[in-house]
């Protein structure tokens, strides 16, 4: 049956922070500052707290927000940072240190913010407005799809590629398949700027793509779609951009 997905803040939406230091004393701070500020602004978040680099990178959940110290036993928190954009992970990374003079290294891993210890709470709690704005923002944008009296949204994130057939656009998410009747041309206006339109019948999520090879777009679920010869320029610009701006 079809119908209407209404996304609640409070209920649906799950925020995953990372805590990185090596200062138990630091960690402790950190955690409480983040939890009073998430119950007072009404958000649902799970913290994880990892005393070193190391151990955060063995971690295999994916965080919305990261805090990293800089300074942190054998590998340092910007070490790790690198490690985690190569990974291609789009955490937001704040930097949380005494040393000002890392402050321009962050812009190479396109940090959120770097704020200074000790911490002030007016600029902590900025920093936390805007970056839980930033992943709200990510987590709810939907696509409304309507059959009949019937609709169903779908989050952006959820959608691998659109796929134009006759009259008909199917829909290829995480979970399933889901076609109705639409025009590409106007679906592209509704999903940009995070997809791309790859082929005069094909618009990709962009996030969902992981490589590119004799004209095809390689996806993350092992599917491969088409990048036509003419589109193949900008498709990889769309691409590099993409990859260096990401949305953090």
């Amino acid at each position: 049956m079809w119908f209407l997905i209404l996304f609640d803040t409070e209920v649906l939406i799950l925020i995953n922070i990372a805590v990185c230091d090596d200062d138990d004393i630091m960690i402790l701070e950190l955690k409480n500052r983040i939890s009073d500020y998430i119950n007072e602004t009404g958000f649902k978040a799970e913290i994880h707290t990892f005393s070193s680099a190391e151990d955060l990178l063995k971690s295999d959940d994916s965080y919305d927000i990261i805090f990293l110290d800089i300074q942190m036993g054998n590998m340092t928190g910007l070490e790790a940072a690198k490690q985690i954009r190569k990974s291609g992970l789009e955490s937001y990374l704040i930097f949380v240190t005494v040393l000002k003079e890392y402050v321009y290294d962050a812009f190479s891993v396109e940090a959120s913010d770097y704020l200074l210890k000790p911490l002030d709470s007016q600029r902590f709690q900025s920093t936390m407005s805007r970056v839980l704005q930033h992943v709200q923002d990510k987590k709810t944008a939907v696509l409304t799809i309507q059959k009949g009296v019937w609709c169903k949204s779908i989050r952006f994130t959820d959608i691998l590629y659109c796929e134009a057939i006759n009259r008909k656009i199917f829909v290829h998410t995480k979970q399933e398949i889901i076609d109705y009747y639409y025009k590409i041309n106007l679906l592209e206006k509704q999903l940009e700027p995070a997809f791309f339109c790859c082929h005069r019948s094909y618009l990709v999520n962009l996030k969902a793509v992981c490589g590119y090879e004799n004209g095809q777009a390689k996806l993350v679920n092992g599917e491969n779609i088409p990048v036509s010869r003419l589109r193949m320029q900008a498709f990889m610009e769309a691409m590099l951009n993409y990859m260096k701006k990401g949305d953090r």
